[in-house]
């Protein structure tokens, strides 16, 4: 009855710190817009590796239990299958149904922990990428600003026979008006797209 009961308080135990893992798992969800990435992504791999090592004793001891309820454990070889039933006393067995059924919810329970785990985890990688794309928005706007301003130097500097400063007196100034005049019209548009 002592191992029944000790097995019982175990499969309890289990049902806690799942428990914990799930609100520690919430926490972190909570965490991913407002924390570092980089500190996310550590506690993320923390939880991982609880979470693995968790099950890795949780199945073993849920299968343990289950083989003394299918009377597929013996004291000795002496004994065959037929006397295993009379092995456990009526309260032993219910204890160990007891015991098996609450390891059987912590492990679905650790299940579920661990497809909460992959959501947080799909989460912060879409976090990551979005300022990816934010950063890459951001230096596309850079370059084409340099674009238009780089056009012209560069059209103006391939034809020299063309050059606004050798025929027109305001020629120069020209060319400074259209860099200034395109680049302003380009920060207004990316301002009225919201990339800037």
């Amino acid at each position: 009855m002592f191992v029944a009961h000790l097995i019982e308080n175990i499969a309890e135990r289990y049902l806690d710190l799942v428990d914990d893992l799930d609100d520690e798992i919430d926490e972190l969800e909570d965490k991913v817009g407002s924390s570092p990435t980089k500190e996310v992504g550590r506690r993320l791999r923390e939880l991982r590796r609880d979470l693995r090592e968790i099950r890795r004793t949780l199945t073993p001891t849920r299968d343990a239990v289950h083989k003394v309820l299918d009377g597929r454990i013996g004291l000795d070889d002496e004994h065959d299958h037929d006397d295993v039933e009379d092995l456990f006393p009526r309260d032993v067995e219910i204890a160990f149904g007891d015991a098996y059924d609450k390891l059987l919810r912590a492990t679905e329970a650790l299940e579920s922990s661990r497809d909460s785990l992959a959501g947080v985890r799909d989460y912060l990688q879409g976090t990551i990428a979005n300022d990816q794309n934010e950063v890459v928005k951001r230096l596309t706007v850079i370059a084409s600003l340099l674009l238009v301003p780089t056009f012209i130097v560069g059209l103006y500097g391939q034809n020299f026979r063309h050059m606004p400063e050798l025929h027109w007196a305001w020629g120069y100034w020209w060319s400074w008006g259209l860099i200034i005049v395109t680049t302003l019209a380009q920060l207004a548009f990316f301002r009225w797209k919201r990339w800037i």
